[in-house]
């Protein structure tokens, strides 16, 4: 009779195993993805730390300004997520098309104008990070190194924005771990390239935050690869082809999208403008 109790007191104040263990199943792979895209930001930073203060801080920094346009892109496909998975649960694919078509939008967006922003604005976008203390000559360094890291790191975004678009849907439709496979791949290809390509190991030449810059741009493209062959063979084809950006559409898909996802991407866009100033 008490273990009858005991049992009934958990599962109404508790909840049941069985969810539990689903959600997990479901958070999890999405906590270790989303941990991973971060720290391939990281880890260019403590490897190119190994060759000097300067070239680690100019990498740091625009890693910071790229740090604030993921936040924007999370902001802008987070709002259709919610309705990607409405759509999903009612087994409706024309909806899921269509709020990935919206996302495939913004984040072109918020990319094109990210890409044109600090491709001619990066010198003083990165200048307002070396305010404190140091030699003319440390802060000429550091801005030169974070300039030659910046060029070459905003060719990666067009793949990066793609990832997001493809993982998040794929979330949504409760696929996980395809993205958190492909966000191990990220780790392992930016690890081996930042290697040979930052200090000229195995006939590679030696180019520093160069170096850094070209392997993350590569990793995020194969990235991309391997999550798009995932979504094909995984079965999800069917679900997120056909998303032509230029696909007339219902207007009942967008309008709940629009009232929902442009105030949740300028939120993320608002807390991006509070962290930078």
């Amino acid at each position: 009779m008490e273990r009858t109790e005991k049992k009934c007191f958990f599962r109404k104040f508790i909840g049941d195993k069985k969810f539990y263990l689903m959600v997990l199943s479901i958070a999890i792979p999405i906590m270790i993805q989303n941990g991973i895209t971060n720290f391939v930001s990281l880890l260019d930073n403590i490897m190119i730390g190994r060759i000097g203060t300067e070239p680690m801080s100019g990498a740091a920094i625009v890693n910071q300004l790229i740090f604030v346009y993921n936040l924007c892109i999370f902001g802008g496909v987070s709002g259709a997520g919610i309705f990607t998975a409405q759509y999903f649960g009612k087994g409706d694919q024309e909806g899921v098309r269509n709020t990935m078509r919206y996302k495939l939008w913004m984040v072109i967006i918020i990319t094109a104008a990210t890409i044109v922003l600090l491709l001619t604005q990066g010198d003083a976008l990165i200048h307002m990070y070396l305010k404190g203390e140091g030699t003319v000559a440390q802060v000429a360094d550091t801005l030169r190194y974070g300039r030659e890291y910046l060029d070459i790191i905003v060719w990666g975004l067009p793949a990066f924005m793609m990832v997001q678009t493809y993982a998040s849907t794929l979330r949504e439709c409760g696929e996980t771990m395809v993205p958190m496979k492909a966000g191990v791949t990220a780790v392992l290809v930016n690890l081996v390239f930042n290697y040979l390509l930052i200090y000229g190991k195995f006939g590679f030449p030696e180019l520093g935050v160069v170096g850094a810059a070209i392997a993350t741009v590569l990793a995020q493209f194969i990235v991309m690869t391997v999550l798009v062959l995932g979504v094909i063979r995984d079965g999800k084809k069917n679900v997120l082809s056909e998303c032509y950006l230029f696909r007339p559409s219902e207007k009942k898909y967008y309008q709940g999208i629009f009232r929902i996802g442009v105030p949740t991407a300028l939120q993320s866009t608002a807390y991006c403008a509070i962290s930078m100033v």
